[in-house]
């Protein structure tokens, strides 16, 4: 496959709204303007997602713009226990876009009588602070948490369609340290940077109707050194580039395709593999975060499957990273909106 690289500024599309230079870049390169984006305002999709995933316990917060609604989502999951407690609130569209243009800057709020989640971006920090009065029916839940340090590298990548009308512009910014508190159902729970970091899955795009991809995330401490990874694929043209990389260090060591052999029964054991023998290894679910929201027109399928990596990474200098009982992420999910 083709890694066709950006190494400079350029738009997502031109002034006659065509799509721009397509493929992948280890800084957020692309200029995402919406006036030069010639679809219906209904048909764009934005969101921010963060997640923190210690192996014990994890957190994900989503904003999201789909044009014809606004959505919250919020989850706390003891993987330990095998809690799930996951809440999704909407709103009605807003008349502007409320999600910031630039991965780099902005803030984003959403409110309603259930819940309270902020964004605030700056270049030095990501902070997230979110209040649910009962959260999945399992009691109050805060939460305060700052990112900060980012790594020098993110994963960037515009993924067209083969009609060139349909597009995804994506930053995968893992490894992220994170320090802050979570209180859930009067418990605390404490992150410290030394410790624990996330990553942010940012998109922006212009999808059909129907769409199915698989994504998998890591980001944690590997014998003092944070280490992580983002694989995906199913999703749009990558004749480009892929979006699989590893991240170790701040930096980015590309890797080429990728396949999750998933066995009839997904809480068994997954095969990952790399067409390159870069990233050979084993994931073993070990809590499903399902959501089937069927509204006939508008359905999502997704399952997002919570476990750990057993297996090796290959760096660009060769040098092997041994992954063992990795706290990892991956989805499997069909949406048609």
């Amino acid at each position: 496959m083709n890694q066709h690289e950006i190494f400079r500024p350029v738009f997502t599309h031109h002034e006659d709204g065509t799509l721009g230079e397509v493929g992948f870049a280890r800084h957020p390169h692309w200029n995402y303007d919406r006036s030069r984006i010639k679809v219906s305002r209904l048909r764009m999709k934005e969101w921010d997602y963060y997640l923190v995933n210690t192996g014990q316990i994890a957190v994900a917060f989503t904003l999201s713009d789909l044009g014809y609604i606004r959505m919250a989502s919020v989850s706390f999951l003891d993987l330990v226990k095998g809690v799930d407690a996951t809440q999704t609130e909407l709103l009605p569209p807003a008349k502007d876009f409320f999600m910031p243009q630039t991965s780099s800057q902005g803030a984003a709020h959403f409110e309603n009588k259930n819940i309270i989640l902020d964004y605030d971006l700056t270049p030095q920090s990501r902070k997230v602070h979110c209040e649910v009065k009962n959260l999945a029916g399992h009691g109050p839940f805060k939460a305060d948490l700052c990112f900060s340090d980012f790594p020098k590298e993110s994963m960037n990548i515009l993924t067209p369609w083969k009609d060139r009308k349909h597009f995804y512009l994506n930053e995968k910014c893992n490894c992220m340290p994170v320090e802050g508190k979570v209180v859930f159902n009067y418990k605390i729970y404490r992150f410290r940077k030394d410790e624990n970091c996330g990553v942010l899955d940012w998109g922006r795009g212009y999808w059909p109707y129907k769409t199915h991809w698989y994504w998998g995330t890591a980001s944690a401490m590997v014998d003092g050194e944070l280490f992580g990874f983002n694989l995906g694929y199913g999703f749009g043209d990558l004749r480009a580039a892929s979006e699989n990389v590893l991240f170790y260090r701040g930096k980015i060591h590309k890797l080429d395709q990728i396949r999750f052999y998933i066995p009839q029964d997904p809480m068994l054991p997954w095969v990952l593999t790399s067409n390159d023998r870069r990233f050979e290894a084993v994931f073993t679910p070990i809590l499903d975060r399902a959501a089937d929201i069927d509204m006939k027109v508008i359905r999502s399928n997704q399952h997002q499957y919570f476990g750990s990596v057993n297996g090796t990474a290959v760096l660009d200098d060769g040098s092997h990273i041994l992954m063992r009982n990795l706290p990892a992420a991956f989805e499997d999910i069909h949406n048609q909106y």
